[in-house]
């Protein structure tokens, strides 16, 4: 099988990551939608809905991480056209997921009695527990459509991805409308309607993704049990062996986030709201990064799988540069936008919002420079994984995150009293200097494969 051409390269890794682009974009619109929506109640509602999103996004990472090496054994056996090796890869991948997905529904569960002991204010607390319990019955779902979505993104596919979560979107938008404020004839449930809401999103969303897969001709070849009938051990002992250091990696990642939001909950309500509206432009900003990470995955591991070092070789490079420019541009929209950005979340003609308001305005400079630096390590460690090294991207992330990170930030925040400031100054600091390793060990794991093919 020849090498594609740096043109066809492009436009298979844009083939991928557009649409995944846009419905990462949907997906993490559904989280903001959830937190605009009940913005409107207050901004203890703000708080809670947002601090409950991060930790149920952290929490399904212990099940994600596993699941997103069904991308990386797909892509090396669609490389060496290997069917039944893809589909053997997407049944182990479906176990995974349920393994994995008991322990998450648990902690979601009981998240809100968890956090009492981050001394959150009491009220953000009860709050908590109204959204997350809601939010418990769609963790299966959410886990099987990952899976699912890394075979479409394997074979490149993934444009039914764009198409499902966008009109999610637009039904979860609905949906939380209709219950949080208790129109058409629904009771108001607050924040336990935008729990109701998503789950029943997150549901549809699993259906319809496995309806194309099983009907649409594209698969044919590819077919799989979408309830598989035996165990392969080998295979489920490969995704667990390649994905709990990605679990960890992706759980170290989230967690620096939630543990700097309890870090400034204890300063404020006002400045943790201000926090989650930050996170939130972040999130959505990372989405691009994210849906090339998980091109360059796959795209690296169908170089290994067809014996082409060079092939892998310039399938990262091309992400890297498409990163870059894509980031800068998010950074900068972030800078010169500010206020649109946050007006979105709080009503900035209430005076009760004034102090939330300018704290997120403030923080919005720090974030943007965060965004650019974490857009492209995202990118980079990806690539790293599609060469089947998951453990590396886990020990630069705990020294870059944690150590960088959250270490010198919590030194600038409480010590040295620059507060939320301090914070963001450190969490800056993590990304830059794990970029530099990243890269480094990327280029010393390509040359590792390139000796073995």
């Amino acid at each position: 099988m020849n090498k594609p051409t740096r043109h066809q390269e492009t436009r298979t890794i844009l083939a991928i990551s557009l649409p995944l682009m846009a419905a990462y974009v949907a997906e993490m619109g559904m989280m903001i939608t959830d937190m605009i929506i009940v913005g409107r109640l207050g901004s203890n509602e703000l708080a809670a809905v947002g601090l409950t999103a991060d930790w149920f996004y952290v929490l399904l990472l212990l099940g994600m991480g596993v699941v997103s090496i069904v991308g990386v054994l797909a892509a090396q056996n669609l490389g060496a056209d290997n069917k039944v090796g893809i589909a053997d890869a997407v049944e182990q991948g479906m176990i995974a997921a349920t393994i994995m997905g008991i322990p998450v529904m648990f902690l979601v569960w009981y998240l809100g009695p968890a956090l009492e002991y981050a001394k959150q204010d009491a009220e953000v607390i009860r709050l908590i527990t109204d959204y997350s319990r809601p939010l418990t019955w769609g963790v299966l779902p959410a886990l099987w459509f990952v899976v699912l979505r890394n075979f479409v993104t394997a074979l490149a596919k993934s444009s039914a991805i764009m198409i499902i979560t966008a009109a999610a979107l637009v039904l979860n938008l609905a949906l939380n409308y209709t219950l949080v404020f208790g129109k058409f004839g629904f009771p108001a449930l607050g924040v336990v309607g935008a729990g109701y809401g998503t789950t029943i999103v997150t549901w549809l969303m699993f259906l319809f993704l496995a309806a194309h897969v099983v009907t649409s001709g594209q698969f044919t070849d590819y077919r799989f049990a979408l309830i598989p009938q035996r165990i392969n051990y080998g295979t489920l002992k490969e995704l667990f062996v390649l994905g709990l250091p990605v679990t960890a990696t992706q759980m170290l990642n989230g967690a620096m986030f939630t543990v700097a939001a309890i870090l400034v909950g204890m300063i404020s309500a006002d400045i943790l709201a201000a926090q989650m509206i930050a996170y939130s432009v972040i999130y959505l900003a990372l989405s691009v990064s994210v849906a090339l990470g998980d091109a360059v995955r796959v795209r690296v591991a169908y170089g290994i799988g067809m014996r082409s070092a060079d092939a892998a070789r310039q399938s990262a490079y091309i992400s890297f540069f498409l990163a870059i420019a894509t980031i800068i541009i998010a950074a900068g929209v972030l800078w010169i936008f500010p206020e649109f950005f946050v007006g979105i979340f709080l009503d900035i003609t209430d005076v009760a919002n004034a102090s939330a308001l300018k704290i997120a305005l403030g923080l919005s400079v720090y974030a943007g420079w965060f965004l650019l630096f974490d857009g492209v390590l995202i990118v980079s460690a990806n690539a790293i994984r599609g060469l089947r090294d998951t453990r590396t991207p886990l020990w630069i992330s705990l020294a870059g995150y944690w150590v960088i990170g959250l270490g010198v930030g919590t030194w600038l925040c409480f010590p040295l009293g620059y507060g939320a400031t301090g914070l963001w100054w450190g969490l800056i600091l993590g990304p830059v200097f794990s970029n530099v390793l990243m890269f480094w060990r990327f280029h010393v794991r390509l040359a590792q494969a390139e000796r073995q093919l």
